[in-house]
């Protein structure tokens, strides 16, 4: 019989009744939910998840997730099995009740929500800009390929997912093509930031941990380093200053490459906030 085991990082530990209750109210429910407390940062914790069951499904979801409809797992281990298939996530959105300003964090900054798609779609995270349009807050896998890969990095503060599914596509061969996919017609509920300083922190964050991607692996940065040093660095930061004012009414976005005249203060918010992490990790660990 086929197992799935749920892994939950919950660095805090509460308010999971709500995720814990709607993964045993699936029509496929979990064999195991493995909930990982106060382990940081979550890629150590996903791991230590792994660790605990010897389940063949592995189901990634974050604690402040909810499971859009009662079929989700059994959706996404449909479109699992299919072949070259290597992981499967869902779209992400919303809750229906979030308020005004995790509105508008969701409509300015990328990655906060991902549409439902009708159909499974290949969304593999290839150069040049890496994106992909599921991440680890809902992602199942097969077992062999997450062993195959060694798991989640351990060391990285943010950007566990990205790094993690780029690192799972490139086991691909022209044989057999590694493939991350988003099965259509399938979401969970995930949250924005609920405050400006709370989005603050975590951008400043994503920041240092793209940081600390590129400096192991240097194909993922963006345009290249310009700022091998401090001066280089402090030319690159007050360019990146003087233009945050530019950002709120033409903001760009890797994501979706290219510029769009509309008024999005939060989007350049966020976007400095990264800059300003980015310096500080590729510093902190160029150096180590």
């Amino acid at each position: 019989m086929t197992r799935v085991a749920a892994i939950v990082p919950s660095l805090h530990g509460t308010h999971l009744e709500p995720l814990l209750a709607a993964l045993r109210s699936q029509t496929r429910p979990p064999d195991d939910i493995i909930v990982i407390r106060g382990v940081s940062p979550n890629g150590r914790a996903r791991n230590a998840g792994v660790t605990q069951t010897d389940a063949e499904w592995l189901l990634f979801i974050d604690d402040d997730a909810i499971p859009g409809h009662v079929d989700l797992i059994e959706r996404l281990l449909a479109t699992a099995q299919r072949p070259n298939v290597v992981a499967v996530g869902s779209a992400r959105l919303l809750p229906p009740d979030a308020p005004p300003f995790q509105r508008h964090v969701a409509d300015q900054v990328a990655r906060i929500v991902h549409p439902v798609v009708g159909t499974d779609t290949i969304t593999n995270p290839d150069p040049p800009h890496f994106y992909c349009d599921i991440t680890t807050t809902c992602l199942l896998m097969h077992r062999t390929y997450f062993d195959q890969i060694g798991g989640f990095d351990e060391s990285l503060i943010r950007g566990v997912d990205t790094e993690f599914l780029v690192r799972l596509r490139r086991i691909s061969t022209s044989d057999s093509p590694a493939n991350i996919v988003q099965s259509g017609d399938t979401w969970v509920y995930h949250p924005a930031p609920s405050t400006l300083s709370g989005l603050w922190r975590k951008h400043v964050q994503y920041g240092i941990g793209h940081a600390q991607e590129v400096v192991r692996d240097p194909t993922r940065a963006r345009g290249g380093n310009w700022f091998a040093t401090p001066i280089h660095a402090a030319v690159w930061l007050l360019w990146r200053t003087l233009i945050v004012p530019i950002h709120c009414i033409l903001p760009y976005s890797f994501a979706d490459p290219r510029w769009r005249l509309r008024w999005a203060p939060l989007k350049a918010l966020s976007s400095y906030a990264s800059a300003l992490g980015y310096i500080y990790g590729w510093y902190r660990y160029a150096r180590t």
